[in-house]
């Protein structure tokens, strides 16, 4: 194996364990938002068995399929520069990113409701009132006489 080939080895194994570092810290921030334990366990289950096919088509993409033992080393160097460097301030980011998309999304359905879901229970108020006022008119009209004619019988029995 070349000098060449060698370096791009050692780099994109480092680079694959930021990556690690950097899709394990993600996905446990929001799963820390989930309440639900045995959906934060089948999360956390998907996640490394998506993670096991990536890391076996990285090292077939990378090394031709083989796996040495000083890759593990590299990607664990990588995960520890992660950790070491950038988490922090990756958290730090995607905390705010995920306040700004809770906002985004507290934005869009108020926006929603103004402009779609109040115009439509108006329409359907609209419609109701139009459907139930001869039924009311009907019913003050026809009710009424209904209720006197009872009174009139009740009246002239005694």
């Amino acid at each position: 194996m070349s000098l060449d080939i060698q370096f791009y080895l050692l780099i994109h194994t480092i680079l694959y364990g930021i990556f690690l570092g950097l899709s394990f810290d993600t996905t446990n921030l929001i799963i820390q938002y989930l309440k639900n334990k045995i959906i934060r366990d089948l999360l956390i289950i998907l996640y490394w068995a998506a993670q096991l096919p990536l890391a076996v088509l990285f090292f077939h993409r990378v090394n031709q399929g083989k796996f040495q033992s000083y890759l593990l080393i590299f990607v664990l160097i990588g995960g520890g520069i992660y950790f070491k460097f950038f988490q922090k301030k990756y958290l730090e980011e995607f905390k705010i990113l995920l306040k700004i998309c809770h906002r985004l999304y507290i934005g869009t359905k108020k926006v929603l409701n103004v402009l779609i879901f109040v115009p439509i229970g108006f329409i359907f108020q609209i419609v109701f009132d139009i459907i139930d006022k001869p039924r009311k008119i009907f019913k003050k009209r026809f009710g009424k006489n209904k209720a006197r004619s009872e009174q009139d019988g009740e009246v002239q029995s005694h």
